[in-house]
Parts: C-alpha cells; sequence; structure tokens
C-alpha cells in the first residue's frame, strides 16, 4: 500500500467509465462502451470497443469528439446499430458492419432516441422517440422570433432562446434533461430496407423502449396509458403487447401496482417482468418482484413472493448516475429465469425456475454486479462487475459453476497505481431489533497511534444503498487523511420491507438514529478516531439527512450538505416528479400539515451550530435551488458559520455526469472544507481560495 500513490480529485480524468456491455447473439463477442474525459475541452466522449469473449486483446470501434451508444447487435452477428450524438448535433442512428468500413447514419431525426432493439429477422429496428418542439414553439405566430428560429432549423444552427414557455402538465421538466418537449415519448420502427419511420404507438402518454418477441411479430412495452396517466405516473405502469405492425396495445397487467423491463421467453409465449402489485408507492416503499405473464394474455405470477429485496441494483457510486431496473435473463432453453437484487450492500446474481418454485443466491462476495446479458445463442452470460476497489470489469458468468471469468477492465492500471484501501465492515444490533450495516475506510497512511478525523458519508435516495462499488470521493478523502464511515440506515434498500418503510410518514428520525448507532460503534472499534474532529456530508437525501444531523445534534464539529432538501412542502411543490406524497410524508405539501414540517430540517434551524458549508447546482430540478438558499440565508440571517457554493449550468447529478472540471473542483471544495474544519494530519494543501486564506491564518494541521 505504501508504495502506491494518494488518490486525487485529478484521477477522475483518468477513469474510463464502463457504461455498457453487450454480448453477440452466440455469445463470443461483446461491444461495449466507454465513456472518457477530455480535460482540455472540459467534455465527456463516448466510444465503442469489441473483445472476444475469451479476453483476446480489445479494439475500438468508434472515433472522435461524439458520444456513441445503445447497441444493438445484429441477429446475425455482423452488424451493430447504435446511437450517436455530438455538441449542438441530433442524436442519430448509426449501423456499423465489423468486418470494416465506417459507421452508416440511418435517421434524420430531430429528438431523443433510447432503447434501440433489432428485429429478429434483421430487416427493423424499434426504438422510443421523442420529437424535438417545432421552432416556432415559444414564440408569437408571425413574429421576427419565430421566422428568426425556423431559418435557424433550416440551416442547421442552434435555436434562438425562447419568447416564453406555455407549461399546461404536471410532469414537464427532468432533471439532467431540462424542460421536456412537448412531444411524447412513441415507439417506432425503422425499415432498414425504405429507411422509412413509422411509429408504433400514439396518443397523450410516454412509452418505454420495447422488446422484440421471437417471431418478430409483437413489440412489449411499460407505460401508464391510464386517462389521468399525468396524476400517477410512479405508481401505475403497465406491461403492453403491440403488433410491430402498429394496432390496439393489450394490457397484460391491468391491476394496480408497477411494471418494467420486459423480456420475452425463447419460444415466445412468456413475458418476465420486474414490478410490484401494491396500490400506492413512493419511490421504493415496496420491494420490486420477478414475475412472468402469458404473451397471449393471463394472470401474472409473482415467482419471489416470499423474497424481502428488491429485483433490481440500487447500489449508489459516482461513475455513473443511477440506472434502469436490469432485464431478466432467460436460460437458453427457457426452464430458468437469471435477475440481479440488492442485499446488504452488494448486488448479486439470483436464479428462478421460470415455472415457479425455489429461488436461488448465485453469487457470494462483496461486490456490485451493475449488468448482466447474455447472447440470444449462448449459455453463459455476460456481465459488468465494480467492487470498493475496482471501477468496472467486464466478466463473463458461468450460470452453472456460478463463477465469474475477466474479459477485460479497462481501469485496471490506474486502480493499481493508487492507494485504495478495503473498508472494514461493521454491523451495529440496534435497540429495535433491526441490524445497521456499515463500512469504515482507513486513510492508506493511518498510524494507530496518533489521532485521526473521521467523516460521515450518507447516501441518497432514501431507496437506494452503499455498500461494494468504487466511490472515487471515498477515496479521495481518505487519501486526504479521514477514516470515511457510510452505512445504510433504515430507510435504505437491501434488508426487507420493514427497513425500506420505517422512514414512511418520518423520514430523518429512523435513519439518524442508526447512524448515530454505527458512529458509535466506530469509535468504539478504533480509539485512534478523535471523536472532537467528525465531519458529516452527503447528497440529495443524504443532504437532508446531513440538515438535519447538525439540526439534532452537535457532535460533528463541521458538515457539508449537498443537493439539500429543507423543507418537504417546497421540496415536492417544486421537484420534477410530481404525484401524491401523502403515503409517503402523511400530507399533501400544499398543506404544510405540521406532520410535514415536523419532517423538515429548516423548522430545527435556530439548533444548528455546526459550522455548515451548502453546495447545490444552479439547474438542480429535483432539489431546487432554492432549498440550499432558505437554508443559507436562515443561517446567516442567525450569524452562524455558514458558506454557499453554487455550480451553475450544472444538474441534481453533478457528482456523477456533471462536467468534468465541476466534479473535480466540487471534491477539492469538500476536501479542503474537512481539512480547515477538522486538521487531518499530512492532508494536501488547500486548493480553494477560502481554504487557503484559512489555513494562511491558523499555521500548521494537528499530528
Amino acid at each position: 500500500m505504501s508504495e502506491r500513490r494518494a488518490v486525487t480529485p485529478e484521477d477522475l480524468y483518468q477513469l474510463q467509465f464502463l457504461d455498457a456491455a453487450v454480448p453477440s447473439p452466440d455469445g463470443a463477442k461483446i461491444v461495449y462502451q466507454i465513456r472518457t474525459i477530455d480535460s482540455e475541452k472540459d467534455a465527456y466522449a463516448s466510444h465503442l470497443w469489441i473483445v472476444d469473449a475469451e479476453g483476446a486483446a480489445p479494439r475500438q470501434l468508434t472515433q472522435g469528439e461524439n458520444r456513441n451508444g445503445g447497441v444493438a447487435w445484429s441477429p446475425d452477428g455482423a452488424s451493430i446499430a447504435f446511437v450517436r450524438s455530438a455538441k449542438d448535433v441530433k442524436p442519430q442512428i448509426y449501423r456499423l458492419r465489423l468486418d470494416g468500413g465506417e459507421a452508416e447514419r440511418l435517421t434524420d431525426l430531430d429528438g431523443e432516441i433510447a432503447g434501440l432493439q433489432w428485429s429478429p429477422d434483421g430487416a427493423k429496428l424499434s426504438f422510443a422517440y421523442r420529437p424535438s418542439d417545432p421552432p416556432e414553439f415559444g414564440h408569437l405566430p408571425g413574429s421576427d422570433a419565430a421566422r428568426k428560429a425556423a431559418e435557424a432549423k433550416r440551416d442547421g444552427k442552434k435555436l434562438p432562446p425562447l419568447s416564453f414557455r406555455h407549461i399546461t402538465r404536471l410532469s414537464y421538466k427532468f432533471d439532467g434533461h431540462g424542460y421536456l418537449a412537448q412531444a411524447r415519448m412513441h415507439l417506432h420502427v425503422l425499415d432498414l430496407a425504405t429507411r422509412e419511420t413509422v411509429a408504433v404507438t400514439d396518443g397523450d402518454w410516454d412509452h418505454e423502449p420495447a422488446a422484440w418477441s421471437p417471431d418478430g411479430k409483437w413489440l412489449a412495452f411499460t407505460a401508464n396509458r391510464d386517462p389521468d396517466a399525468e396524476y400517477s405516473s410512479f405508481v401505475n405502469v403497465d406491461l403492453y403487447v403491440v403488433p410491430a405492425t402498429g394496432g390496439a396495445p393489450r394490457n397484460l397487467t391491468p391491476g394496480p401496482g408497477v411494471a418494467a423491463a420486459p423480456s420475452w421467453s425463447p419460444d415466445g409465449k412468456t413475458i418476465a417482468f420486474i414490478g410490484h402489485d401494491k396500490k400506492d408507492d413512493w419511490w421504493g416503499i415496496w420491494n420490486l418482484h420477478l414475475w412472468t405473464v402469458p404473451a397471449s394474455g393471463g394472470t401474472p405470477r409473482d415467482l419471489t413472493p416470499s423474497f424481502d429485496r428488491t429485483t433490481a441494483d440500487v447500489m449508489i457510486g459516482d461513475l455513473q448516475d443511477l440506472h434502469d431496473a436490469g432485464v431478466p435473463v432467460w436460460s437458453r432453453d427457457g426452464k430458468s429465469l437469471y435477475f440481479l437484487a440488492s442485499e446488504h450492500g452488494s448486488t448479486h446474481i439470483f436464479t428462478v425456475p421460470s415455472s415457479g418454485g425455489s429461488m436461488r443466491r448465485l453469487t457470494d462476495g462483496a461486490f456490485h454486479v451493475v449488468s448482466l446479458a447474455r447472447g440470444r445463442d449462448a449459455d453463459g452470460m455476460i456481465a459488468i462487475r465494480n467492487g470498493f476497489t475496482n471501477a468496472g470489469t467486464i466478466e463473463r458468468f458461468d450460470p452453472t459453476s456460478a463463477l465469474f471469468h475477466k474479459v477485460v477492465e479497462p481501469n485496471e492500471r490506474l486502480m493499481a497505481e493508487m492507494a485504495l484501501g478495503t473498508p472494514e465492515e461493521i454491523w451495529v444490533d440496534a435497540p429495535q431489533g433491526h441490524r445497521v450495516q456499515g463500512w469504515l475506510l482507513k486513510p492508506p497512511t493511518a498510524d494507530p497511534k496518533k489521532k485521526h478525523p473521521m467523516l460521515l458519508e450518507i447516501h441518497g435516495g432514501p431507496r437506494a444503498q452503499y455498500g461494494a462499488t468504487y466511490m472515487h470521493e471515498f477515496h479521495v478523502l481518505a487519501s486526504a487523511g479521514f477514516y470515511v464511515l457510510f452505512t445504510n440506515p433504515r430507510g435504505s434498500l437491501g434488508y426487507g420491507e420493514a427497513h425500506t418503510q420505517a422512514i414512511v410518514k418520518d423520514w430523518a428520525a429512523p435513519a439518524h438514529e442508526d447512524m448515530m448507532l454505527v458512529v458509535d460503534e466506530a469509535l468504539r472499534r478504533h480509539p485512534e478516531i478523535d471523536s472532537a474532529r467528525l465531519g458529516v456530508t452527503g447528497g440529495s437525501y443524504g443532504g437532508y439527512m446531513t440538515s438535519w444531523v447538525v439540526g439534532h445534534t452537535d457532535r460533528f464539529k463541521a458538515a457539508l450538505t449537498q443537493r439539500t432538501v429543507t423543507t418537504i412542502p417546497t421540496l415536492l411543490l417544486s421537484d420534477d416528479i410530481g404525484g401524491s406524497s401523502e403515503c409517503e410524508f402523511g400530507a399533501e405539501p400544499w398543506t404544510f400539515a405540521p406532520i410535514l414540517l415536523e419532517q423538515s430540517p429548516l423548522a430545527y434551524v435556530e439548533k444548528i451550530t455546526t459550522p455548515l458549508m451548502i453546495i447545490h447546482s444552479s439547474q438542480d430540478l429535483r432539489c431546487n435551488l432554492a432549498e440550499a438558499e432558505m437554508l443559507y440565508k436562515a443561517l446567516k440571517w442567525l450569524r452562524r458559520d455558514v458558506e454557499l457554493v453554487i455550480f451553475p449550468d450544472e444538474s441534481h447529478g453533478l457528482s456523477r455526469m456533471g462536467t468534468p472540471s465541476r466534479r473535480v473542483a466540487r471534491l477539492h471544495i469538500i476536501q479542503d472544507w474537512f481539512v480547515r474544519h477538522l486538521e487531518p494530519s499530512g492532508a494536501p494543501a488547500p486548493t480553494t481560495e477560502a481554504g487557503a486564506r484559512v489555513l494562511a491564518g491558523v499555521g500548521t494541521r494537528r499530528a
């Protein structure tokens, strides 16, 4: 460990972000997607690579300053289709023959494209598409502004700003996307011979990407097509099939609940999906289960009725944004189904007979399976797997032996250079009878004979989990001299519905109790941690909890709240999600009911005496910037030690997908704030103006 160098914020520029791995139909080759950073241009590029599943040297397939992704293999394995976009260039569908040549553009569309799927006969591609608004949208008809916008579109130039934006829907914006186009997301099919694109669905609803039936006659997709869909968009989603040529969709799950990630059986008679049948939900109150339903119609069957976990990967990391639930994988003979589920800080592979029966977990250990897929004619599968010190490896997975076999690890050399520690696992028995899991990451040069500061990191969600995946932020802070503690208190997924639902109508108190238990246990186990030099930080729900913690205890010497929530009513009335909140919080936000204010950190602002830094993004549509400003102004008015940092033009996902230079700046700001307040031994010199100014006045750091 001592021969390796410290981890720095700038190492973010060297990371290769492994975003997808797609096996060929025979399983012999894998096309994978790597996102890299160009520090000079302060931008990302995403490129496609191909590698033999047996592990030969990989080969890069795409080049240039663009983003390539969303790969689909042709049924004969000779070509791939993908989506390419670039700065100020609309995404389009391309085809690339793997025996040589340049990628061929197949579309001339103006809008959002997602979910490419190749038809079984190789003649068509399906995808979901939302057209951009017409150029005259947002301008007075016949005005000079409307004319200039139309001319800009005709000439392929950037459209001028809108004169106004007229909104009539409940869901009109989405974080990371901005304001949504007026058009709906519909399924389309592209005929590769004629280049004609035909819409398969219609109506005033959005539709998720589709999966082809093995005979190519049907498309399966999920959507909320209820008459009042905008008022139930997150609590009622059904599974449909529609003729691939278009027609009336048929609802296969007309009851309450949600459905996602449809997957056809090899014989085309059954569709597996992830979902639940509960009437009310709010961001993961209920576990997702694995289901099947006859493609011709019938009663859906829950294959995991007694499994008290959610059948999806819900791990939080800072390599990529949160992704959709993994698609269930059928065995080649159709007798078994394989799926991912989050449990105790890991994401594992499970299997269950497709006809029903006992479920089994196939994998053991602490790691994060990000994705799982099988080539149509293959028996084995391809997985992406991360770990505490592994930023992504493509591996073959043998379902018979339940063993992984490494294919390629893009960050292997970088990981070998850095001082990356494996955290110590901690379990604590709570007085209420449950157990709380956490991990403690030590500084690479920690001296047990000296005192060291510790930071408590709190995850967002709240229905998510921390665990065995690479977190660049944690390793940066550990290299700066901090013990880093992270945990999954009540509200987290991975420990059963009782654990998850414990924060319903009491969003903060149970989680706060659990986190303090883990802090106490870390201090008990490690007397070298200085209880007088504790810090706390977190983002989103973690920011909410950070703001809550410092209003309920003064045991932390410094705190940093990120993309915080200040009051529950203002969060719900300004976020990008919408929908009823009574089942989660106990009242609707416009009532400003006492139960909502009791769960709001601002109600306890007068008790906050801990020095607090607030960092937020100006274009955060999930937790509005006003949440940070209200907390800052209240504390400033109270003459407390508070600072506010705003990142311009960034969204809620800054730490995972933001502009590279701002991601690096964020890490420096966090590091400097805690260095100047907690003074770890051997910490790096400050890089922010405020940090340098303060440290210049306080002298050397504590040993």
